[in-house]
């Protein structure tokens, strides 16, 4: 097969939408033809191979850059460039496919157009459903208007991958998706690359894996960290990622007074996967998430993870609560309470890294690689 994969965020961009689009990506290349088209970063050259995988580079979007603030210009300039490359590159030899990375607005449109000129199927791959939350992460002007995109965009394609079953679900319910265009591919890990490191536990640390983003409340982490030192005074958190929200968070575990907080920013993948084995335990203090891979991770490190639940957050599909890993309400005090039992109870902390080795098994990009493209020709074959 011959396929373009679409997304604003890839490789060496730290998110997981990237992750995934990067690993299917790598995975199809050995027998396909595959394109990315992406967004450009300075460590990166315009025109790349990457594991087989042809990436074509456009915009700018730094890896530190925010998400949530100032990419809506350089969302769109990609957007219409990708447009005008895809449509070149089609003009010769057609691609059998296109997957579009919902991960702006302004993507699916152009992936439509570009399927149109040259009727081939569209993918929409989603991660997350924002709806009424748009208010949350845009200004209330903007904000029914990205609704309103949202509403519209599975419209424009021919099926939608939903990376969890909560998400399909909004898709089914809130954008009114029909079922038959929906179908759950979750995410996976690379389960060798854990089994390859090896690491010293160490009983009093507390890891945070990810963006520095506003939506993702690390605040809430840092000051439940605060109360748990205050019984546990050897207990330990280190944050791993970069993001707009990282100068308020230093300061505030400054202001807190929090020495043993560490900011270890973005860390090459051997280190952070050891740095994963090496903790107690991992918070995802986040208000929503399409699926979680960070949770996946940790289940295959050995280390129970702590997720905040709360609406449209689809990390109850991998947390199981005192199962393989332990869920709370998103308040200082309910991180707070959820760290200090994974920390002192010994029995449960045994019962969910045994839970959670065995859940993540199901897990693995190479089947989740199978699906895509078991997938893509199905919708290839119309």
């Amino acid at each position: 097969m011959r396929i373009a994969m679409v997304t604003s965020y890839f490789y060496p961009f730290p998110s997981g939408s990237a992750n995934r689009f990067c690993e299917v990506a790598r995975r199809l290349s050995r027998k396909h033809e595959v394109h990315v088209y992406t967004t450009h970063c300075s460590i990166q050259g315009r025109e790349e191979y990457l594991d087989g995988v042809q990436v074509h580079r456009y915009g700018r979007i730094e890896p530190s850059q925010s998400l949530e603030k100032g990419v809506m210009m350089p969302n769109l300039r990609f957007s219409l460039d990708t447009l005008k490359r895809m449509r070149c590159d089609m003009a010769g030899r057609r691609f059998d496919i296109v997957d579009c990375n919902i991960t702006s607005k302004f993507l699916p449109l152009t992936s439509f157009l570009a399927c149109r000129f040259s009727r081939v199927p569209l993918i929409q791959t989603w991660h997350e459903v924002w709806y009424t939350q748009n208010f949350r992460r845009h200004n209330p002007f903007l904000a029914p208007s990205a609704i309103m995109a949202e509403y519209t965009m599975p419209k424009l394609a021919d099926f939608c991958v939903a990376v969890s079953n909560t998400t399909r679900e909004r898709l089914l319910h809130l954008l009114r998706v029909p079922s038959r265009k929906v179908i759950v591919i979750p995410n996976g890990v690379n389960l060798a690359d854990f089994r390859d490191v090896s690491a010293t536990k160490r009983r009093r640390r507390i890891l945070y894996v990810g963006r520095l983003e506003s939506h993702k409340q690390v605040s809430l982490l840092v000051r439940a960290f605060k109360e748990v030192r205050n019984t546990l005074s050897d207990s330990e958190l280190f944050i791993a990622g970069d993001g707009s929200q990282r100068r308020r968070l230093m300061k505030l575990t400054s202001d807190l007074n929090l020495t043993d907080a560490h900011f270890l920013g973005v860390i090459p993948r051997l280190d952070l996967i050891r740095m994963i084995k090496s903790s107690a335990t991992l918070v995802l203090p986040s208000l929503l998430e399409g699926h979680g891979i960070v949770l996946l991770e940790a289940m295959a490190a050995g280390t129970p993870p702590i997720a905040v639940l709360s609406p449209g957050s689809a990390v109850k599909d991998i947390v199981k609560h005192e199962f393989n890993g332990l869920l709370a309400r998103p308040t200082v005090k309910e991180i707070e309470k959820a760290i200090f039992t994974l920390l002192t109870n010994k029995s449960l902390y045994r019962r969910l890294r045994q839970n959670g080795s065995k859940f993540v098994e199901r897990y693995d990009w190479d089947k989740v690689a199978a699906k895509t493209l078991e997938l893509y020709e199905h919708v290839a074959a119309g």
